[in-house]
């Protein structure tokens, strides 16, 4: 029976999931947009994109009129949402010609399409297998708010209470914001979470993660076969790509090592941001403003969802347009298909309505003046200050960053030489024609490479690391962009006055192609776990079910605090998720260096463990009201066990509990 229902909740959740991040954005297409305007396969991919917005705005925009957010109103979201665009494209046709023969692919393609996927979800699933378990502390702080919202069922105010050291004492202050949340994070898993009952400490968030990490991959490779459609050898490209960012580095960079981190903004952003780009780039490229609907709809959720992934969308955004004022190759034409976008009659109030939501009705957290002045400015911090192009290559990968940066380099000459001679040599260069695929191509790429390596150029004050994560993926662009451009240079000039003889010119694409081959693969084999920290995890988990039950009424009547350490307890942030009070319970012993490097840190949280017979630590024991502390059994248990002060009511293999008399 036990194995049964197990398997029966399994199946429920992996059918929701799927459902709701294929069927609305589905029939969203299907009722917007002619059938043979995107391929089958182009259409699937772009309905998870499409899903993921409509819910997360929609469970937005309903939760703004104070209702519920149990399983009757998020199936009438859900019905709400889908089934208007079930009946449009019942009873509507559309009709137009756009052309979809560019995702028609020979067998050998898609075979090798097919090999490269089963290899990419492998290797992916090799490294999850031993880090899904639930440790990782980014993701029990977002979970921490998903179970929040099953509770509450509304979406939460980001706050948190902190310890407070000033004139007045020492004292927990009232809740103030926290912007490093924001709702879109955390609204798709919760709606999982309330539909299927499926516990909140477990892997289904990172399952989630998963499969949106997987149709990141393939929305880069429908986007650079559409950026690559007037390139003979465009679906080479598009294949090498997926290459180069699947199976290949697979697991480092914003890869698997996100989605089990619990990464989650960063994991759909890079989603929506090439998506956002696909519908911008078939607005103008096709002169049809009926894409520019699910680009504003898309840019609008990734502004709900990361404040990083945001900002940067912003910055690619402002660098393509000027990389098109400055190469395109169409003259005023280029500028009338883009006037003409604004004749569609929704345009204008969709991103009128879009951005009073964001500024006005509904503004995320980080739309706050100080946050916004912290992100913009000077570099204050040393890891703010850009990284060096040695730190680039290796979060990259060596052959990926090499390859890619030779591309871009010749893609860029290539498109000046065109604009200097003003001839067709673009065309025997064989780089996209297209002014808006050159724009975005190289606005996505050259905006992150500035702002990862140079960020005081552009007044850039952000985690420079972290910035740097979203070059993988345009890298892997032109890097396969580079490899097919050194095919068919060498094949266009393979003459019979060829100075090379073929068999060196194979060698040689060979060597690439192992060099390639060789760093990827080594980049997936360090990186993979040795041992996952499953019972020490456990050991921990059990402690905190012990203590939200024995400690539940104190809690409830806001009369009592726990202390836990987080040096030496693994997984000891999820411990909030058992208690599910205020974001700063437990209270937290962090790490000793932070102490040293903040000397405005407060030090209460350190000194109650290490010396909690000290008058510093008894005064803040009693003026924080800590009652209970949880610490390593094998680090810190044996200065509480001499105290008179304390007595010990749980202990397990790794972790004990004392109560404070």
């Amino acid at each position: 029976m036990f194995m049964d229902s197990f398997f029966v909740h399994q199946l429920i959740f992996a059918c929701t999931t799927c459902a709701l991040l294929l069927i609305p954005g589905w029939f969203f297409l299907s009722a917007c947009f002619a059938r043979n305007q995107f391929a089958l396969l182009e259409k699937f991919i772009l309905s998870v994109p499409a899903s993921f917005s409509l819910l997360t705005l929609a469970i937005i925009l309903v939760d703004r009129f104070h209702l519920l957010l149990d399983k009757n109103t998020l199936l009438m979201i859900i019905a709400v949402i889908t089934l208007p665009f079930v009946i449009m494209t019942i009873f509507t046709k559309i009709t137009t010609h756009t052309n979809i023969d560019i995702f028609t692919f020979t067998k050998k393609q898609y075979t090798l399409l097919g090999i490269i996927i089963i290899f990419t979800i492998l290797a992916k699933s090799l490294f999850l297998i031993n880090s899904i378990f639930p440790t990782a502390t980014d993701l029990a702080h977002h979970l921490y708010w998903v179970k929040k919202i099953t509770i509450e069922h509304h979406l939460p105010a980001y706050q948190e209470m902190e310890i407070t050291d000033d004139a007045d004492g020492l004292y927990l202050s009232e809740p103030h914001a926290i912007p490093d949340f924001i709702i879109g994070e955390h609204v798709f898993i919760s709606t999982i979470a309330i539909l299927t009952d499926v516990p909140i400490i477990s892997a289904f968030a990172s399952l989630i993660l998963f499969v949106i990490n997987i149709f990141t991959l393939l929305m880069v490779f429908v986007l650079t076969r559409r950026l690559f459609c007037n390139h003979r050898f465009g679906s080479h490209i598009a294949l090498l790509t997926l290459l180069f960012i699947g199976p290949l580095w697979t697991i480092s960079g914003a890869q698997a090592k996100f989605v089990s981190g619990g990464v989650i903004g960063n994991v759909i952003g890079n989603l929506l941001i090439p998506a956002t780009i696909y519908f911008l780039y078939r607005a103008l490229s096709e002169k049809r403003s009926a894409y520019m609907i699910p680009a504003i709809i898309l840019g609008t959720t990734l502004a709900y969802t990361h404040h990083l992934s945001a900002f940067i969308f912003g910055y690619v955004f402002v660098f393509s347009v000027i990389l098109f004022m400055i190469f395109q190759i169409d003259g005023w034409n280029a500028y009338k298909k883009i006037f003409s976008l604004f004749k569609n009659p929704f345009i204008i109030p969709l991103l009128i309505s879009a951005c009073a939501m964001l500024l006005f009705f509904i503004p995320p957290s980080y739309l706050d003046k100080d946050v916004i002045a912290s992100s913009i400015g000077t570099p204050d911090k040393s890891t703010r200050i850009g990284i060096p192009f040695s730190q680039l290559q290796s979060m990259i990968g060596d052959a990926r960053f090499i390859f890619g940066f030779i591309g871009m380099i010749i893609f860029f000459i290539s498109i000046i030489i065109f604009r200097l001679k003003n001839s067709f040599a673009i065309i025997r260069l064989h780089i996209p024609v297209d002014s808006f695929a050159i724009a975005f191509l190289g606005g996505w790429l050259s905006a992150i490479l500035l702002m990862s390596l140079f960020p005081q150029l552009l007044h850039v004050n952000i985690l420079s690391s972290r910035i740097a994560t979203y070059a993988a993926f345009p890298l892997s662009i032109f890097a396969a962009f580079f490899i097919m451009w050194t095919i068919d240079h060498i094949k266009v000039h393979n003459t019979s006055t060829l100075a090379l003889p073929q068999f060196i010119i194979s060698f040689f694409i060979l060597c690439i192609l192992t060099y390639t081959f060789t760093s990827g693969l080594r980049d997936n084999a360090t990186s993979m776990n040795v041992r996952p920290e499953t019972n020490d995890a456990l050991q921990t988990f059990h402690a905190g079910d012990y203590a939200s039950k024995v400690f539940k009424n104190n809690i409830q009547k806001n009369d009592f605090w726990i202390l836990k350490d987080h040096n030496y307890i693994t997984a000891d942030t999820w411990l909030k998720i058992f208690f599910t009070y205020d974001f700063a319970f437990p209270f937290s012993r962090g790490y000793f260096a932070r102490y040293e490097s903040n000397p405005d840190r407060e030090t209460c949280t350190r000194d109650m463990i290490s010396t909690p017979q000290s008058e510093r630590s008894i005064y803040c024991y009693e003026s924080l009201n800590v009652r209970a502390v949880l610490v390593s059994t094998k680090q810190d248990a044996s200065q509480f066990t001499r105290s008179d002060n304390f007595y010990r009511i749980y202990q397990n293999d790794e972790l004990s509990l004392f109560l404070r008399k």
